[in-house]
């Protein structure tokens, strides 16, 4: 446990170093959630519904989801395809240290620290612009976000985790890692709620892993349907399951032909 608590440490510390960087990736942010907050804003001026949420949900999900993507995309496991590259994953295989569980610390530490600020950033949001929120008061609700939170989570970890494994046989990784954000920003529900699209669209949208990454347990805040709930609870963990498998799949056929040179 002592060398996974000191990986934590470092990873915070080195915010410290880049400050600016960070301080410009929050900016990047808080800008990118005030554009969307202001556009469906506007919408409601004339009228109470749109597409079936009202002022106070859909704002409440906007705010709400921009906190969820905040923690679920937050991530170090971009670096992985870099120490690939360059050959310094072998310390890690060779010493008695989980691979899994470092890169783990550090995700966690990562997200605790965008949390952090993000939860700073949508409080005074708050206090700033005073928007209509929808106070939810279902304990089941609570409990589907944080089940849901999780397992997106984790889904999310894998997925970018396997990204980074393609790096054991190509050195163009950063091309599909951010075709996978582009698209993770439209389908995972980061500008609107997925439901407001044409049933077709949507029902094919929940066969993707995308859904369950932030919108669904931004939904299941705002409320679901009963008989729906089976249906997301075995979706999630069915690509959370799916996505390490494969995650865990690529590392081992990866770790059977790397070596370098020199270390």
């Amino acid at each position: 446990m002592q060398p996974y608590l000191q990986v934590f440490k470092i990873t915070i510390l080195e915010y410290l170093v880049y400050r600016l960087n960070f301080i410009l990736w929050r900016f990047r942010v808080v800008l990118s959630l005030l554009v969307i907050y202001f556009l469906w804003s506007s919408f409601f001026e004339n009228t109470k519904i749109i597409l079936g949420y009202s002022q106070e949900q859909m704002l409440t999900y906007i705010l709400l989801a921009g906190l969820t993507s905040n923690f679920v995309l937050a991530s170090r496991t971009q670096d992985v395809a870099g120490e690939i590259l360059n050959g310094s994953l072998i310390n890690y295989v060779l010493r008695p240290v989980s691979f899994f569980r470092y890169i783990a610390t550090r995700d966690l530490a990562d997200k605790l620290i965008n949390l952090s600020f993000t939860i700073v950033e949508i409080g005074l949001i708050v206090l700033l612009l005073k928007p209509l929120l929808f106070v939810q008061t279902g304990l089941v609700n609570y409990l589907l976000f944080d089940i849901f939170l999780l397992l997106g989570i984790g889904t999310a970890f894998f997925i970018n985790l396997t990204i980074s494994f393609i790096g054991f046989w190509t050195p163009e990784v950063w091309a599909p890692r951010f075709i996978f954000f582009m698209i993770v920003f439209f389908l995972s529900g980061a500008y609107f709620p997925l439901d407001i699209l044409p049933e077709r669209f949507y029902n094919l949208l929940l066969l993707t892993p995308f859904p369950y990454l932030y919108y669904l347990p931004t939904r299941a805040y705002l409320g679901i349907s009963t008989h729906l709930i089976p249906f997301y609870l075995i979706a999630s963990l069915s690509w959370f399951f799916i996505t390490y498998y494969l995650c865990a799949l690529l590392w081992r056929k990866g770790l059977r032909g790397y070596s370098y040179y020199g270390r």
